[in-house]
């Protein structure tokens, strides 16, 4: 408790624009769908999170004059960055917010600041409980009320689902979004063992999970699957080899359906087209392929020249929902190739420790949302 007294007391300025830049975009969509606009709330909030940490901007910059080479990749994501906003200025929310959001983070974490590391984690899983509290209200709207506020029916068309299908969103853009937070909070509840009892973090373990059970997005089967594998198998190799068989299953499974031959509806959202057949079971092109494929189609001759995120979005019909499209659209090739090395060199860097050093929940939970990059839509899931 003192801690927390502490950091709003020493830095009161970046404790609040933190607390409500972080609950601005949880709630973001929903007060969207009542009729209330929090995007000037969001960039208010995001820039002065960036100008309260003014001290630790000038000392990394100083970093990277004296050590540039040190900092090579941070300088490439920045400069294409902001190459991509000069090219195509049309995309200057998305670029500035990513901007902020990258800046921010990194200096918060790199000058490890054990207040303000604190500080967010508290606030990650807070976050966790107030999407939770969402799908709860999603669960109840849709058993005693008659409103959609919190959850919406699809229709027929989904694999191996016969019927309307419900989707409990909560607070969130979908209930993917919202499942993306609660893992997580769940992922960084293992990090507060030392500022929070152990009676609530196993209410709060209960409450996420209960509260992933009931959204029923595909990132849940991942992350509990790769819970399991990392609980029961011992051997390194052999947890190695069948975690990479689970993420292999799962980004083939997202992209490919397997249906028995007149069992599905050819041609419908998701059963785009059959790309080979054993026996009387098609492997089918899903809606996640298809968007793939079109976006590469699209993007094939501008891979080093940034577009318009609206316009290429509004043109397909669909959202990238993959981080690497995305940062393609936004600045080119060299701004997500810098990106994925910056994350591939960090993790691999650091996996090993983490792996050893922290919980399974937290090991598993950032496994799955760096999988989770290649189906979600990254600017709704900012």
């Amino acid at each position: 408790m003192n801690k927390k007294v502490n950091i709003l007391r020493t830095r009161p300025l970046v404790a609040t624009s933190l607390s409500i830049l972080l609950f601005s975009i949880c709630s973001y969509h929903y007060l969207t769908r009542v009729g209330i606009n929090l995007k000037i709330l969001i960039v208010l909030s995001a820039l002065t999170v960036l100008i309260s940490l003014t001290n630790e901007a000038k000392s990394f910059f100083i970093s990277i004059a004296k050590e540039p080479r040190k900092y090579f990749l941070i300088i490439c994501i920045l400069v294409s960055a902001i190459g991509g906003l000069i090219i195509n200025v049309a995309n200057i929310i998305e670029i500035s917010f990513f901007i902020i959001l990258f800046l921010s983070i990194y200096l918060i974490f790199i000058h490890k600041d054990n207040d303000l590391i604190n500080l967010v984690t508290k606030l990650v899983i807070c976050s966790g409980v107030f999407m939770s509290v969402g799908v709860l209200t999603a669960l109840f709207e849709s058993i005693f009320l008659s409103s959609k506020l919190f959850y919406e029916i699809a229709g027929g068309g989904y694999p191996a689902i016969s019927g309307q299908k419900l989707f409990y969103k909560g607070f969130g853009f979908s209930h993917n979004y919202s499942a993306h937070i609660i893992v997580i909070a769940l992922s960084f509840l293992s990090l507060s063992q030392s500022t929070l009892s152990r009676k609530l973090r196993n209410y709060l373990t209960s409450l996420f999970t209960f509260a992933l059970l009931i959204t029923g997005s595909r990132i849940v089967f991942l992350f509990f699957s790769l819970i399991a594998c990392n609980y029961f198998i011992k051997t390194r190799t052999n947890k190695y080899l069948m975690s990479a068989i689970l993420i292999s299953l799962y980004l083939f499974l997202s992209h490919i359906q397997i249906g028995v031959h007149g069992n599905y509806e050819l041609g419908s959202v998701h059963y785009r087209e059959v790309l080979f057949s054993i026996g009387n079971v098609d492997f089918v092109l899903g809606y996640y392929g298809h968007m793939k494929l079109a976006y590469f189609a699209e993007l094939k001759e501008n891979f080093f020249f940034p577009v318009s995120l609206s316009e290429i979005s509004q043109s397909l019909k669909m959202d990238p929902h993959s981080l690497v499209f995305t940062l393609i659209i936004l600045g080119g090739v060299p701004l997500a190739l810098s990106v994925v090395m910056f994350l591939i060199l960090g993790i691999s860097k650091n996996l090993l420790f983490i792996e050893h050093k922290y919980s399974n929940f937290f090991y598993c939970g950032l496994i799955s949302i760096i999988t989770e990059t290649f189906m979600w839509d990254a600017s709704n899931s900012i």
